[in-house]
């Protein structure tokens, strides 16, 4: 069966509530970690279990299915510590409809990298990681000794055996105050071994972020410089609307709109953490998904608390709320072909 032969109905049925498609989920199986990252603090959480078992994941996976699932995220945590994350990302390949991506940080036992790696190249699972900074600047901001040589190594590894595989190989680029100047040699790194790059912004904005103004951008020439070079960068997948909107955002121009107050139906993120609890954006769990099913969590108080919470957001610049929402919101015939390139690109 064609995929978008499901997606139509449940988006009609979605949009008639203004209820998420769930067209994004991230699945966050453990909070257990190999680095320290200065912007992250989900290493401090106390869950018991650490990690999500299969049989828990298991039930995840049908009540995605029962609801609609169509992109989806497998992260940590650094999620390779699950034992049994091949058995995990099989499951998830036939769970998510359009795509799903293992989520990295490729700071991990080598034989660990081929292991997984192979699985997920072999069900044609995109690879995500993330590569922040060369040298001291990438030891500091992860917080582990040899950073960029150890993960670049696993990148290049995987890029090798890549082979037929339809997997998409990409390394996310958070970019901050300290590591602004070495983000054009980090897209070129990425190039030379065959990876495409996105460009994330630091934020403190949920709850396993770290406020850490030291890393907060600053307006000014370095940002400027930067944003010039990003500009309809060939290599990178970000909408050019989202770089361009960069700028204003830092210069603290508000931000008009919230994906999930204005557009609830196709462009919220769902995460779900290790513990079956699902969050949104910045606050707490709106619910617990071994307790209640998506359905009756979408349709619930904490869920419509949560939107009316939302209304008196100041905004946020991400990729993960910001950008999705871009997507299906263009705001010149410009932008909407330059959105449809991007997607075909993809595609390709």
């Amino acid at each position: 069966m064609n995929p978008w032969q499901k997606v139509i109905p449940n988006l009609i049925k979605r949009g008639l509530v203004r209820r998420p498609l769930n067209s994004s989920t991230e699945i966050r199986l453990t909070r257990l970690c190999t680095q320290r990252c200065r912007q992250c603090r989900i290493y401090e959480r106390t869950t018991d279990p650490p990690s999500m078992s299969l049989e828990s994941f298991r039930i995840v996976a049908q009540r995605l299915r029962e609801y609609g699932a169509y992109i989806g995220f497998i992260s940590g945590g650094e999620a390779t510590l699950v034992s049994h994350l091949d058995k995990i990302l099989v499951e998830a390949r036939k769970t998510f409809l359009l795509s799903t991506t293992l989520v990295t940080g490729l700071y991990i036992k080598t034989e660990t990298v081929k292991r997984v790696g192979e699985t997920a190249l072999e069900h044609d699972i995109h690879i995500q990681t993330s590569l922040d900074g060369l040298g001291e600047i990438g030891d500091n901001l992860r917080g582990v000794k040899d950073f960029a040589v150890t993960v670049l190594k696993h990148m290049e590894w995987l890029s090798e055996r890549r082979g037929n595989s339809k997997s998409l190989l990409y390394a996310n680029i958070v970019i901050n105050n300290q590591n602004l100047d070495q983000v054009p040699e980090l897209i070129r790194r990425a190039n030379d071994i065959g990876w495409k790059t996105t460009i994330g912004l630091y934020h403190s904005l949920t709850s396993t972020t770290r406020d850490d103004d030291t890393l907060r951008l600053k307006p000014g020439k370095r940002l400027d410089t930067l944003l010039k070079f990003l500009d309809h960068h060939p290599d990178i997948l970000n909408l050019n609307a989202f770089i361009r909107g960069i700028a204003d955002f830092v210069n603290g121009k508000p931000v008009e709109f919230c994906a999930f107050v204005d557009a609830p139906v196709l462009t919220t993120r769902t995460t779900i953490m290790e513990d079956g609890d699902i969050h949104l954006c910045h606050g707490g769990p709106i619910g617990n998904i071994f307790k209640n099913n998506l359905n009756e969590i979408f349709h619930g108080d904490e869920y419509r608390k949560r939107i009316r919470e939302y209304r008196s957001c100041a905004g946020c610049w991400t990729t993960c709320y910001t950008q999705r929402y871009l997507l299906v919101h263009p705001r010149s015939i410009k932008e909407l072909f330059h959105n449809i390139k991007k997607v075909r690109s993809l595609k390709k």
